[in-house]
């Protein structure tokens, strides 16, 4: 069965980054996070996930998703789910916003398709 890489907004399935660090530098970076998960999604085990989200809401809400068919390696048909549990977890613990802002432009920049802009400085 060949990988589904719908889910994802930048990352298609290529061996090497499409996007310019230079021109589409958000563009780049969520290339690489979403090519970073589909690595990981094809290796890991379902206690290598439960592990990776923490015994927190992330991992609570992965082991809900788990069936007796998920229970060494979550199928693919909860791909999608897993990947939106990861997408939180992006973006509150990796990609929070700085100095406490309340806003966080780089899951704004990933949900609204605005990722070719720049990083301000």
């Amino acid at each position: 069965m060949a990988a589904d890489f719908s889910m994802f907004r930048y990352f298609k399935g290529e061996n090497e980054n499409p996007f310019s660090w230079e021109k589409q530098n958000a563009a780049h970076m969520f290339w690489f996070y979403e090519s970073i998960f589909q690595g990981d999604f094809d290796r890991w085990e379902s206690s290598d996930w439960y592990s990776f989200f923490g015994p927190a809401e992330g991992g609570e809400r992965f082991m809900k998703l788990l069936t007796d068919k998920d229970y060494e390696r979550p199928a693919e048909e909860i791909k999608k789910t897993v990947f939106e549990i990861w997408l939180d977890y992006l973006f509150t613990e990796k990609l929070y916003p700085e100095y406490g802002g309340k806003v966080n432009y780089y899951k704004e920049w990933y949900y609204t398709g605005n990722a070719e802009m720049n990083y301000k400085s």
